[in-house]
């Protein structure tokens, strides 16, 4: 029970940043250091669409977590394999471009702790029931 809490928890944060990119776009980017995309064709409709996506996969798989738990924990494992990803893509580029600011290892540190928590349904899961058989 408890991992399903954590993981619905950790959705309504995700998706909170979602909302946050997708109702103002420039200020979600100039927190992140970007310049305005104003320019480029399409470039706040990328940066909403960003959002929108955020949002609404988190909103959904919270509330899978809660209607179809099975269901909702693949999804749930599915953004922890993405938000994991994202924490190792960080720390790849760390090492290459040898740069490493107090920031970019806060960030590290959030989106680890949010693959990690959207993660716990599937293996809590797991460990209740088999596995898939297959009878040869």
């Amino acid at each position: 029970m408890i991992p399903y809490v954590l993981a619905v928890f950790a959705c309504c944060l995700a998706g909170a940043l979602g909302g946050f990119a997708l109702a103002r776009p420039h200020e979600a980017l100039a927190l992140r250091g970007l310049s305005t995309i104003d320019a480029a064709p399409g470039g706040l409709a990328a940066a909403r669409g960003f959002g929108a996506m955020m949002l609404l996969g988190h909103a959904g798989t919270a509330g899978l977590l809660g209607y179809y738990p099975g269901v909702g924990a693949a999804m749930a494992l599915a953004l922890g394999l993405l938000w994991g990803g994202s924490a190792l893509g960080r720390v790849v580029s760390s090492v290459l471009d040898r740069q490493v600011d107090a920031r970019g290892v806060q960030l590290v540190l959030l989106e680890a702790m949010l693959g990690l928590t959207l993660s716990l349904p599937f293996w809590s899961s797991r460990q209740l029931t088999a596995g898939p058989v297959f009878n040869v």
